[in-house]
């Protein structure tokens, strides 16, 4: 079935609920105006409404990597396992979010009872999330790392932030198998709030230690400083991009978890993870031209950036 042909299906289910809303009957009145459906109604509408989003993000998603692979083909073969590995995954979580949404309004058209529960590819597709930032939290960490010459104290709270988010993601995947409801996301649910403070302060001392480690490596001459601006603003973009999404998904679901709203920023978030760690790779070009058209010297750690990260 064509998407155009879902969406069609899909106007249809409104139409049938508003029109039964409006029934005189005392049965469809009292059902249909019920907290629970109203938030199940909303949920699904959130997620419908990710998934529409997710595949414009994918888009940038292959051409990114289109790029990738066209332009540094030199790269270590382990980089572009990397690559590749995370690709497929972000294809299987995209995959996964839209076969849920086409078993919500095709599959199980009209089938309350269904539409309340989350369905197992949903959840499939939670574990993938989980793994996709997880392992580009831990490349960022690999290259904190060489910045800082082996330095173990500065990587350490990082990679324990990280194994936090993701053992408190894999919480979450398991919470959900048991309690599989959406009316039982709450302000309570320790492993989902967990996961995305994790994540949040994992993101934010990433940014940060690389600034710290640009701005430390401002040694030379020449257009040296213009490199580092050009470093510090790349970094601080990407850090952003994540920060948002999931500080964003963070509020919306504390402050609204039954309308399901906090959805929207959750699917994307796998896409805003690789989107900003591929822009990092394929933006290695550009500054390692940079270094070498301004003839100047820069530590050991600027060209660690400007080269491969594997």
């Amino acid at each position: 079935m064509s998407f155009v042909e879902a969406l069609r299906r899909l106007r249809h289910i409104i139409r049938l609920i508003s029109y039964m809303s409006t029934s005189s009957s005392p049965y469809f009145s009292c059902f249909l105006h019920s907290p629970t459906m109203n938030d199940t109604l909303s949920v699904l509408t959130s997620h419908f409404i990710g998934v529409i989003i997710s595949t414009m993000f994918y888009g940038f998603t292959l051409a990114q990597t289109w790029r990738y692979f066209r332009t540094y083909p030199k790269d270590r073969w382990s980089m572009k396992a990397l690559v590749a590995f995370l690709w497929a995954l972000n294809t299987a979580q995209l995959a996964l979010v839209t076969t849920s949404i086409y078993q919500y309004t095709i599959l199980w058209q009209g089938d309350i009872a269904m539409s309340s529960h989350i369905s197992k590819t949903f959840e499939a597709s939670m574990g993938i999330t989980s793994i996709i930032a997880f392992l580009v939290q831990l490349t960022y960490i690999y290259r904190i790392w060489r910045l800082s010459f082996g330095n173990i104290l500065v990587t350490f709270f990082i990679i324990l932030l990280a194994l936090a988010a993701l053992g408190s993601g894999g919480a979450m995947v398991v919470e959900t198998v048991r309690d599989p409801l959406w009316d039982s996301t709450h302000v309570s649910n320790l492993p989902a709030s967990s996961f995305y403070l994790s994540s949040m302060a994992c993101d934010f001392l990433i940014a940060a230690t690389q600034v710290y480690l640009f701005r430390k490596s401002r040694i030379g001459r020449g257009r040296l400083g213009g490199l580092i601006t050009r470093l510090t603003m790349l970094v601080v973009n990407v850090g952003l991009i994540t920060t948002i999404d999931v500080t964003l998904f963070l509020i919306l679901f504390l402050v609204c978890p039954r309308n399901g709203v906090f959805l929207v920023p959750y699917i994307l978030m796998s896409h805003c993870y690789l989107n900003s760690f591929l822009s990092v790779l394929n933006s290695r070009l550009e500054l390692r031209e940079l270094v070498e058209n301004n003839d100047v010297y820069a530590s050991p750690s600027i060209y660690t950036i400007t080269s491969e990260l594997a």
